[in-house]
């Protein structure tokens, strides 16, 4: 019982510590954080190709906020690319170096069909 009730602690505790980040500058964050956005994207599935490009600020801790479709050639595929972002926060962390809280980014998702 006793070490059931140690796991259940720690359990409760670790989320509560910042995790530190596996990148040591932004160049290597901004070559993971599209590979994490397609992960999350269910594409509109259209008869031709198409290119949406979301616009979002990344918090320290890798939460996002105010993702905005910048450049659309399909507007009925936005959606699906404002939902990848929403579904994928919090994404990893800033670089531990980063002096900012937050940086503006842009991602750029294809479909070719």
């Amino acid at each position: 019982m006793k070490k059931l009730f140690i796991i259940l602690c720690l359990s409760l505790i670790l989320p509560i510590m910042a995790e530190e980040s596996p990148f040591e500058n932004l160049n290597q964050y901004f070559n993971y954080l599209p590979n994490a956005v397609h992960k999350n994207w269910i594409p509109y599935q259209a008869e031709s190709n198409y290119e949406v490009t979301v616009q979002f600020r990344v918090k320290k801790n890798g939460e996002i906020t105010e993702p905005t479709i910048v450049n659309s050639t399909n507007e009925k595929a936005n959606a699906s690319v404002l939902e990848a972002v929403k579904n994928g926060s919090p994404y990893k962390p800033l670089p531990d170096k980063y002096p900012s809280e937050s940086v503006n980014t842009q991602v750029e998702l294809r479909y070719i069909k």
